[in-house]
Protein backbone atom coordinates (compact mmCIF):
# COMPACT_ATOMS: atom_id res chain seq x y z
CA UNK A 1 0.00 0.00 0.00
CA UNK A 2 2.74 2.24 0.83
CA UNK A 3 4.42 1.57 -2.70
CA UNK A 4 1.32 2.60 -4.34
CA UNK A 5 0.87 5.62 -2.53
CA UNK A 6 4.80 6.37 -3.35
CA UNK A 7 4.13 5.48 -6.74
CA UNK A 8 0.78 7.76 -7.32
CA UNK A 9 3.12 10.82 -6.04
CA UNK A 10 5.39 10.69 -8.25
CA UNK A 11 3.20 10.68 -11.33
CA UNK A 12 1.47 13.52 -9.89
CA UNK A 13 5.07 15.18 -9.65
CA UNK A 14 5.88 14.36 -13.42
CA UNK A 15 2.37 15.52 -14.83
CA UNK A 16 2.81 18.74 -12.88
CA UNK A 17 6.23 18.83 -14.32
CA UNK A 18 5.03 18.46 -18.10
CA UNK A 19 2.03 20.77 -17.53
CA UNK A 20 4.59 23.64 -16.37
CA UNK A 21 6.88 22.77 -19.58
CA UNK A 22 4.12 23.36 -21.99
CA UNK A 23 3.52 26.23 -20.74
CA UNK A 24 6.54 28.41 -20.82
CA UNK A 25 7.37 30.46 -23.90
CA UNK A 26 9.18 29.02 -26.86
CA UNK A 27 12.50 29.59 -26.64
CA UNK A 28 13.92 32.50 -29.62
CA UNK A 29 15.81 31.67 -32.08
CA UNK A 30 19.33 33.87 -32.05
CA UNK A 31 19.73 35.92 -34.38
CA UNK A 32 21.78 34.54 -37.08
CA UNK A 33 24.81 36.34 -38.02
CA UNK A 34 26.09 36.47 -41.82
CA UNK A 35 28.46 34.69 -42.21
CA UNK A 36 31.81 35.15 -44.71
CA UNK A 37 30.34 33.60 -47.54
CA UNK A 38 26.69 35.49 -47.56
CA UNK A 39 28.92 38.72 -46.94
CA UNK A 40 31.53 37.90 -49.72
CA UNK A 41 28.20 37.27 -52.59
CA UNK A 42 26.59 40.82 -51.52
CA UNK A 43 30.06 42.27 -51.87
CA UNK A 44 30.17 41.09 -55.27
CA UNK A 45 26.97 41.83 -56.29
CA UNK A 46 27.43 45.61 -55.34
CA UNK A 47 31.28 45.86 -57.35
CA UNK A 48 28.88 44.39 -60.14
CA UNK A 49 26.42 47.33 -60.15
CA UNK A 50 28.50 49.67 -59.50
CA UNK A 51 30.51 48.45 -62.97
CA UNK A 52 27.65 48.42 -64.85
CA UNK A 53 28.08 51.76 -67.84
CA UNK A 54 25.60 54.16 -67.25
CA UNK A 55 23.01 54.61 -70.12
CA UNK A 56 23.49 57.36 -71.97
CA UNK A 57 21.71 60.79 -71.38
CA UNK A 58 19.58 61.81 -74.79
CA UNK A 59 20.62 65.50 -73.29
CA UNK A 60 23.93 65.16 -74.78
CA UNK A 61 22.52 64.21 -78.33
CA UNK A 62 19.83 67.10 -78.04
CA UNK A 63 22.95 69.38 -77.65
CA UNK A 64 25.06 68.12 -80.49
CA UNK A 65 21.47 68.97 -83.00
CA UNK A 66 20.98 72.62 -81.40
CA UNK A 67 24.61 73.17 -82.03
CA UNK A 68 24.27 71.62 -86.01
CA UNK A 69 21.24 73.78 -86.08
CA UNK A 70 22.60 76.75 -85.00
CA UNK A 71 25.61 76.50 -87.53
CA UNK A 72 23.30 75.72 -90.68
CA UNK A 73 21.42 78.93 -89.76
CA UNK A 74 24.77 80.90 -89.46
CA UNK A 75 25.36 79.04 -92.98
CA UNK A 76 22.42 80.52 -94.07
CA UNK A 77 22.55 84.19 -93.12
CA UNK A 78 26.13 84.48 -94.48
CA UNK A 79 25.22 83.48 -97.81
CA UNK A 80 22.09 85.24 -97.65
CA UNK A 81 22.44 87.62 -100.58
CA UNK A 82 22.36 91.65 -100.00
CA UNK A 83 19.92 93.85 -101.69
CA UNK A 84 21.82 95.52 -105.10
CA UNK A 85 20.50 98.85 -106.89
CA UNK A 86 18.21 97.95 -109.51
CA UNK A 87 19.89 99.20 -112.97
CA UNK A 88 16.05 100.00 -114.61
CA UNK A 89 15.31 102.31 -112.10
CA UNK A 90 16.22 105.99 -112.58
CA UNK A 91 16.99 107.93 -109.48
CA UNK A 92 14.15 110.50 -109.60
CA UNK A 93 11.10 110.92 -111.56
CA UNK A 94 9.19 114.10 -112.48
CA UNK A 95 5.13 113.38 -112.40
CA UNK A 96 3.68 114.01 -115.90
CA UNK A 97 0.17 114.98 -116.15
CA UNK A 98 -2.00 111.92 -114.95
CA UNK A 99 0.70 110.71 -112.96
CA UNK A 100 0.49 109.63 -109.67
CA UNK A 101 3.39 107.85 -107.46
CA UNK A 102 1.67 104.49 -106.61
CA UNK A 103 1.69 104.53 -110.69
CA UNK A 104 5.37 105.10 -110.59
CA UNK A 105 5.98 103.11 -107.57
CA UNK A 106 3.99 100.10 -109.88
CA UNK A 107 5.82 100.84 -112.82
CA UNK A 108 9.44 100.41 -111.47
CA UNK A 109 8.75 97.84 -109.05
CA UNK A 110 9.16 99.71 -105.93
CA UNK A 111 7.48 99.57 -102.46
CA UNK A 112 5.25 102.79 -102.18
CA UNK A 113 6.09 102.97 -98.86
CA UNK A 114 9.57 103.79 -99.20
CA UNK A 115 9.15 105.77 -102.34
CA UNK A 116 6.67 107.98 -100.32
CA UNK A 117 9.35 108.33 -97.59
CA UNK A 118 12.01 108.95 -99.61
CA UNK A 119 9.86 111.65 -101.23
CA UNK A 120 8.43 113.34 -97.84
CA UNK A 121 5.11 112.34 -98.97
CA UNK A 122 2.09 109.97 -97.47
CA UNK A 123 -0.49 107.91 -99.42
CA UNK A 124 -3.31 111.00 -99.17
CA UNK A 125 -0.25 113.00 -100.54
CA UNK A 126 -1.65 115.00 -103.77
CA UNK A 127 2.00 116.14 -105.37
CA UNK A 128 1.33 118.44 -108.76
CA UNK A 129 2.82 117.98 -111.83
CA UNK A 130 6.17 118.43 -112.24
CA UNK A 131 6.97 117.02 -108.66
CA UNK A 132 10.12 115.16 -108.51
CA UNK A 133 9.54 111.88 -106.84
CA UNK A 134 12.97 110.37 -105.26
CA UNK A 135 13.13 106.40 -106.44
CA UNK A 136 14.87 104.26 -103.92
CA UNK A 137 17.44 101.55 -105.51
CA UNK A 138 16.11 98.77 -103.48
CA UNK A 139 13.24 96.75 -102.40
CA UNK A 140 10.29 95.96 -104.72
CA UNK A 141 6.24 96.27 -104.57
CA UNK A 142 4.81 93.84 -101.66
CA UNK A 143 2.03 92.39 -103.16
CA UNK A 144 1.38 90.57 -99.91
CA UNK A 145 0.43 93.85 -98.69
CA UNK A 146 -0.79 96.06 -102.31
CA UNK A 147 -2.00 93.55 -104.87
CA UNK A 148 0.03 92.83 -108.11
CA UNK A 149 1.69 95.58 -109.80
CA UNK A 150 -0.19 95.31 -113.22
CA UNK A 151 -3.93 96.68 -112.61
CA UNK A 152 -5.50 95.14 -115.84
CA UNK A 153 -3.95 92.40 -118.17
CA UNK A 154 -1.98 92.69 -120.69
CA UNK A 155 0.06 92.27 -123.61
CA UNK A 156 -3.39 93.40 -125.50
CA UNK A 157 -4.64 96.61 -127.15
CA UNK A 158 -6.22 99.79 -125.95
CA UNK A 159 -8.21 101.93 -127.72
CA UNK A 160 -7.46 105.80 -126.97
CA UNK A 161 -10.31 107.86 -125.03
CA UNK A 162 -10.30 111.67 -125.38
CA UNK A 163 -8.10 112.36 -122.55
CA UNK A 164 -5.75 110.32 -122.79
CA UNK A 165 -1.79 110.34 -122.61
CA UNK A 166 0.88 107.90 -122.74
CA UNK A 167 1.51 108.45 -119.24
CA UNK A 168 -1.86 107.97 -118.08
CA UNK A 169 -2.66 104.38 -120.23
CA UNK A 170 0.65 103.34 -118.89
CA UNK A 171 -0.94 104.01 -115.29
CA UNK A 172 -4.37 102.13 -116.27
CA UNK A 173 -1.98 98.63 -116.42
CA UNK A 174 0.05 99.63 -113.81
CA UNK A 175 3.28 97.71 -114.55
CA UNK A 176 3.52 99.12 -118.21
CA UNK A 177 6.29 102.10 -119.45
CA UNK A 178 5.49 104.51 -121.65
CA UNK A 179 8.09 103.96 -123.89
CA UNK A 180 7.50 100.31 -123.90
CA UNK A 181 3.93 101.04 -125.47
CA UNK A 182 6.15 104.11 -127.95
CA UNK A 183 8.17 100.73 -128.59
CA UNK A 184 5.68 98.18 -129.56
CA UNK A 185 3.69 100.61 -131.67
CA UNK A 186 6.68 102.72 -133.49
CA UNK A 187 5.22 105.91 -132.31
CA UNK A 188 7.47 108.91 -134.31
CA UNK A 189 7.81 111.84 -131.94
CA UNK A 190 6.53 113.59 -130.27
CA UNK A 191 4.59 110.94 -130.07
CA UNK A 192 1.33 112.15 -130.09
CA UNK A 193 -1.50 109.87 -130.19
CA UNK A 194 -5.73 110.57 -130.73
CA UNK A 195 -8.69 109.12 -129.88
CA UNK A 196 -10.01 106.22 -131.05
CA UNK A 197 -6.66 105.18 -132.20
CA UNK A 198 -5.59 101.67 -131.20
CA UNK A 199 -2.51 100.59 -129.47
CA UNK A 200 -0.72 97.89 -128.72
CA UNK A 201 -0.26 97.22 -124.98
CA UNK A 202 3.10 95.39 -124.14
Amino acid sequence: MKKLLNALSLASILILMLSSGCQMPASRASAVKPTATVLALFDTKQQAAAQKPAAAKPAAANKGVAKAVSSSDDKNNDDEPTPTPDSHRPQTYSLNKGEWPLCIARRYNVNPIDLLNASGLSLESKPDVGFVLKIPQTGEWPESRFGHRYIRIHPTTYEVHAGDTLYTIACLYGDVDPSDIVEANNLPEPYKIHTGQILKIP
